[in-house]
């Protein structure tokens, strides 16, 4: 990247001072009283905890991830509320998450990060830009914390909906760990049955010695997926006065009747079959305190793959043999049979996370820093699509013709640094409370999109030059912002409280480019107010209204990629001259505490200008995908939660959630057909629920419920069909789980999710009824 050289030199000019300061805290540390040397990382979470006090908060600690079965680390939030991550089966990659008001497409409107470390995957839109879910294992999870909206001038715009900030568990004495988790899915769909299993093995060994804590694990998932993707096709009666146009086409068996989204009628002639998933994560972590300073590491490598080889074809001739493509009849109605939809996909990612920081007092005042820098690059990323199903008579032929396809990611990554210094005692008062931060980011993309022989392994050639050629358009481009922002909290009493925010941010894109052209520059900039007043009547009861402004630039894929729809593909279409979506936020929290819980309440309003939208449309020539700007979304909402242990005096556990929006659309020149109606992909209704019952010391039983009303995938608002591939189902989930705590060593855990076998889409199928049978060994050093 060429901002790289710029980022870098920006991060040691700026840590210079910090490493300056650390050798003098170090050295005053040592003429300090111990009693009076505070954990770094204590300091760190209080020093910039003014976000969590201006937004609203959900927290999941680690009692609440045992009582639900966390196979990855998307089940630990799947029951958060005004939430959802749609994880089409374990082992998913495209784990794409909504939060409020922002769809589980608009990837770009959430932040997740572990430890610090983004997972979040701002380069790419929809299923693509899903977060980097497995390069955290669920076993290393204490807790998460979910922030809504963009309220804290701490993060970016890209905080419309929320962030999650998963904190892992931190080293205190010398352990091993032993997980392992058996999984078994039931699945039934379009008359076709089958059986899907997988696992999930996990070791680590810990330590701390001294001041020295240090953590490795190595985390392996291996999964089979019910079926994906659902092939179908509209038919027509044959014209019965010219028998002999039917008779060119061959009489087969097999297809299934039944509806596509829009509730039109279709012929079901095959499916995708499993999907098998294998992800390796090998992580490393490292933590040294010098005093009142602490400097940490974090590596994780993972390598994915992923076959989709399976596929089952309904179709067959007289003589029993399959049909893979071309015009046939069945019962005198006429379809088509597309044969790239058997075309098998092999994909192999190597990824890899570091990240450096250090945090601490500043000569013993009131000051605290963090510095944080993080790299994210794709080391490897080859998907290979056969163009046509080995049993295909075609299948020889058409890879002769290159109709296969490779896609390869080529310099693709990230590079972020922060630093922040904050005071809670500002100018000696503890009623006032700073934190500043500098932030800088630079993103790379670039797709590389081959026709392929998949027999041979060879690409196309182009004969105009007699070089290896894509055939397809390659694209890719830059993009960087600098960052700075100020938060300001004044407690004006002991019932009044007082935060302002201020985030600046300038926005650069570079080296933009569609094949051969070459695309300009562009430079834009942006001011993000925040205000937030508290008010507190009693010591149990609290009430805050939050206003704030974010801005979400463009990222990359949306302004720069585009693939072209050869032999029937899926072609994507950006958008270089996209505005930055730019919306006003506002947030009533009410949350009242009870002696044995907490109620929550919260009602929220956002208006949001030139939302980005990606829309998929079928036509003859495959699926084109393009980036749209809707002018105006307004989304009004209400959540609900409530949570409570000993419940009715009983060892019962209950935390329950409820939460009701309203998106609209209310403005858009484009089309303006589609003002008045509900934005894409976000249900009315959602609600979660876990009940946990302990009936002894070391036994516990819990169920929960997931809901979700239905919604629509479209701007049109046309897709109407219930219960078919492509809808946006209604769904009630629930699940049971049961922890055997036998001694101090073992644990088993014996679940089932969708124990009601809720038969359900969202665009995809849901899981059916999942078992799980997890066995977890701990080892430490007194039990030698």
């Amino acid at each position: 990247m060429q901002n790289t050289s710029k980022l870098c030199t920006a991060m040691l000019c700026t840590l210079a001072p910090a490493f300056v300061n650390t050798q003098a805290v170090a050295q005053t540390a040592e003429n300090t009283p111990a009693e009076k040397i505070e954990e770094v990382s204590i300091i760190a979470k209080r020093i910039f905890n003014d976000t969590q006090i201006v937004s609203p908060v959900s927290t999941i600690d680690e009692a609440d991830l045992q009582r639900v079965s966390v196979i990855t680390v998307e089940d630990a939030i799947a029951h958060a509320p005004s939430l959802v991550v749609r994880r089409r089966f374990i082992g998913d990659p495209n784990g794409v998450i909504g939060i409020r008001g922002a769809n589980m497409f608009q990837g770009t409107h959430s932040m997740v990060f572990a430890d610090g470390m983004p997972l979040h995957y701002h380069l790419q839109t929809r299923y693509s830009g899903s977060p980097r879910w497995s390069l955290i294992s669920p076993s290393e999870i204490e807790k998460v914390d979910v922030v809504y909206g963009p309220f804290s001038a701490e993060y970016s715009g890209n905080a419309m909906g929320g962030v999650v900030n998963i904190t892992s568990k931190t080293p205190d004495q010398q352990k091993i760990v032993i997980d392992g988790t058996l999984i078994n899915q039931d699945y039934s769909v379009l008359g076709h049955q089958d059986n899907y299993a997988g696992y999930k093995t996990f070791i680590s060994y810990q330590d701390k010695i001294d001041k020295l804590t240090f953590f490795a694990s190595f985390n392996r998932l291996k999964n089979q997926s019910q079926p994906q993707s659902q092939y179908r096709s509209t038919f027509s009666e044959a014209n019965p006065t010219q028998p002999e146009a039917s008779q060119q086409n061959p009489e087969v068996t097999g297809a299934v009747k039944g509806l596509d989204e829009f509730a039109k009628p279709q012929l079901y002639y095959g499916h995708s079959g499993t999907e098998e998933a294998t992800s390796d994560l090998v992580k490393f972590k490292l933590g040294y305190d010098f005093g009142q300073t602490q400097v940490r590491a974090n590596l994780a490598y993972e390598q994915r793959q992923r076959e989709e080889n399976q596929h089952l074809n309904f179709v067959t001739d007289s003589a029993g043999n399959p049909i893979w493509d071309g015009t046939v009849s069945q019962n005198n109605q006429l379809f088509n049979i597309r044969g790239s939809n058997y075309q098998q996909r092999y994909q192999d990612r190597n990824s890899l996370l570091a990240s450096f920081g250090i945090s601490g007092l500043i000569n013993q005042s009131d000051w605290a820093f963090d510095g944080f820098y993080s790299h994210f690059k794709i080391l490897k990323d080859q998907e290979i699509r056969s163009g046509r199903n080995p049993q295909d008579p075609a299948y020889q032929s058409e890879n002769t013709n290159f109709k296969g396809r490779l896609t390869e990611y080529d310099n693709t990554g990230w590079q972020i640094f922060d630093l922040k210094l904050g005071s809670e005692s500002l100018f000696g008062n503890t009623a006032q409370r700073l934190s500043v931060g500098l932030h800088l980011d630079s993103y790379e993309l670039n797709l590389i999109s081959d026709d392929y022989n998949s027999i041979t392994g060879e690409k196309a050639t182009d004969e105009t030059d007699g070089n290896k050629a894509t055939g397809r358009t390659d694209s890719g481009g830059q993009a960087a912002t600098m960052a700075a922002f100020f938060q300001y909290g004044y407690r004006l009493n002991r019932q009044w409280d007082l935060a302002l925010g201020l985030r600046y941010e300038d926005w650069q894109t570079e080296q933009g480019y569609i094949g051969a052209t070459a695309l300009k520059n562009r430079a834009e900039s942006a001011f993000s107010p925040k205000v937030s007043l508290g008010y507190f009547p009693t010591d149990k009861l609290s009430l805050r209204y939050s206003v704030a402004r974010a801005v979400r630039f463009p990222i990359v894929e949306e302004l720069y990629r585009n693939e072209d729809a050869i032999g029937g593909g899926s072609a994507f279409i950006s958008d270089p001259s996209l505005n930055p979506e730019k919306g006003v936020f506002h947030n009533v929290s009410i949350n009242q505490a009870l002696d044995n819980g907490q109620l929550g309440l919260n009602l929220f309003y956002d208006v949001v200008e030139d939302v980005i939208f990606n829309q998929s449309t079928q036509s003859n020539s495959g699926t084109i995908t393009t980036s749209l700007p809707s002018d105006e979304v307004a989304t009004k909402g209400v959540e609900f939660s409530y949570q409570a242990e000993q419940l009715g005096g009983l060892p019962l556990h209950i935390k329950y959630n409820l939460s009701y929006i309203d998106a609209e659309i209310t403005k858009n020149q484009l089309d303006p057909s589609i003002i008045g109606n509900a934005f894409p992909r976000l249900p009315k209704w959602r609600s979660n629920l876990v009940l946990a019952y302990q009936t002894s010391k070391t036994t516990e039983v819990s169920t929960n419920l997931r809901y979700a009303s239905n919604a629509y995938s479209r701007l049109d608002n046309q897709d109407i069909a219930e219960n078919v591939f492509g809808a946006q189902d209604d769904y009630l989930i629930a699940g049971i789980k049961g922890n055997w705590q036998l001694n101090s060593q073992l644990k088993l855990s014996l679940g089932v999710d969708n124990i009601n076998n809720e038969k359900a889409y969202v665009y995809h199928p849901w899981p059916q009824r999942t078992f799980y049978l997890e066995g977890k060994y701990v080892f430490t050093a007194e039990q030698e």
